[in-house]
């Protein structure tokens, strides 16, 4: 089934089960109730490969250009082990030099009382050792987190929602069920109510398994999960938030948890 305009497709969007508020397991499991509802035939372990696994052209492509990413990836690495004036390095500032720790992020900061997100945790880093900030949508940021996260591929998402945290999970879960500019539509429209399904030429990817494999690489350049949200609102006729924004944060954070228990499979390669 194709979707010729997103109003047609906005009109899927039904408050069900998510009008209310719930806890952050409570709200992943009707998730998946519901897209396993709509996929039946789709394991849930493959979610992860998002349209890929709905794809069989899309999964053909990742597979030719499966080095697309090497030299993003190096050029990140090179970023992320630069030394500071101070000596210091992005490195110093996580556990284990980074590994195993992308699959955790975003996180909530009790201090600061916001979800901080991997690049915003960079920033802090740089921030601490008195070096400029990157911008937070920019390539030099994407591409420190390409390399970033991909020291955390196979590694399962793991993002806790402690009792603190829950309203920002909530924030999250609300925007992605609120419809949305011109064309009143949801970012649930898509990916819950419309997943699997077509709008115009591309399979419309499920919202659980959506935070696995950021960033992107399109032309060679890398997308981080942000850019492509501000690009689907643009889509919706909406005004996008800024990027690192508390709006956006938040909703990476819902997405994210609804991604706990999939493997992280940074840098995956999609068409320009």
């Amino acid at each position: 089934m194709r979707f010729r305009s997103l109003a047609a497709l906005a009109l899927l969007v039904a408050a069900g089960p998510y009008a209310t508020a719930a806890t952050p397991d409570e709200v992943k499991a009707q998730v998946a109730s519901r897209l396993q509802q709509q996929l039946p035939s789709l394991p849930a372990q493959d979610y992860a490969a998002g349209s890929a696994a709905l794809d069989e052209t899309l999964r053909a492509g990742i597979e030719e250009n499966a080095g697309a990413s090497a030299t993003l990836v190096e050029a990140g690495r090179k970023l992320w082990t630069a030394k500071f004036r101070d000596g210091r390095s992005l490195a110093n500032c996580f556990p284990n030099g980074g590994r195993r720790v992308a699959a955790n992020y975003p996180q909530y900061d009790t201090r600061l009382k916001r979800v901080v997100t991997l690049e915003m945790a960079i920033n802090q880093c740089r921030k601490s050792h008195g070096e400029p900030l990157f911008d937070v949508d920019g390539e030099p940021m994407a591409t420190v987190t390409a390399y970033a996260r991909s020291l955390s591929n196979g590694q399962k998402m793991a993002v806790r929602v402690p009792t603190a945290a829950q309203a920002h999970f909530e924030v999250g879960r609300r925007m992605y069920f609120t419809r949305m500019g011109q064309r009143n539509f949801a970012c649930a429209s898509c990916h819950i109510q419309g997943a699997g399904k077509r709008y115009h030429e591309r399979v419309l990817s499920p919202a659980i398994g959506q935070a696995t494999h950021w960033p992107e690489v399109r032309g060679g350049a890398p997308v981080t999960l942000q850019a492509r949200i501000r690009e689907c609102l643009e889509t919706m006729g909406a005004a996008p938030f800024a990027a690192g924004s508390d709006e956006l944060n938040d909703l990476e954070y819902f997405l994210a948890y609804l991604s706990n228990g999939l493997p992280l499979t940074a840098n995956v390669w999609r068409p320009k």
